[in-house]
């Protein structure tokens, strides 16, 4: 008898030892010289979607408001404030030019693990987008590198380079 409960207590003690443990989801092993993420939707990325339909579209109203009072934006390496910017976008249409996006940008956004230490900004959105603008006519396609600077909600600061030759050719 003693014999039985002895091997029924070590049966026991071996189910219990031999309880599965909870499996863990493996830890990602963070590459030293990685400062961030990059992702494919956010709505960072849905706001400079529209940001792009509101400038194309003249609607310039709207577009400022998604703007920081102080933001700057760097058009071509010449440095202007959303008021300029919305002026030169009001020229455009003046003029007569029609802007046309194209149907799917490049975009992503940027997360940085720590903010800039000037700004603030952790989160930048980074496109590419294929523009066209025409007037009487004729037409000029433009790749638009765009990089915006994004906090609460709104552009803090934005980075534009393309060839504005076209541009300054339809225009004549």
């Amino acid at each position: 008898m003693k014999k039985t409960i002895a091997l029924i207590a070590l049966t026991g003690l071996l189910f219990i030892s031999c309880k599965k443990e909870e499996t863990k989801a493996p830890v990602e092993v963070k590459n030293p010289n990685q400062i961030g993420i990059n992702i494919v939707k956010s709505d960072n990325i849905e706001l400079v979607k529209k940001l792009n339909v509101m400038a194309s579209t003249f609607d310039l109203v709207n577009f400022k408001s998604n703007f920081a009072d102080k933001a700057i934006l760097h058009d071509n390496m010449n440095n202007v404030t959303i008021d300029e910017n919305v002026k030169m976008l009001g020229d455009l249409k003046s003029n007569g030019i029609t802007v046309t996006l194209g149907k799917e940008p490049l975009i992503w956004e940027a997360i940085n693990d720590k903010p800039d230490e000037k700004t603030g900004v952790t989160n930048y959105v980074i496109c590419y987008y294929e523009v066209t603008f025409a007037r009487n006519g004729k037409s000029a396609k433009i790749v638009y590198n765009m990089i915006f600077a994004m906090k609460d909600g709104k552009v803090q600061e934005e980075w534009d380079t393309y060839d504005s030759a076209p541009i300054a050719e339809l225009l004549k």
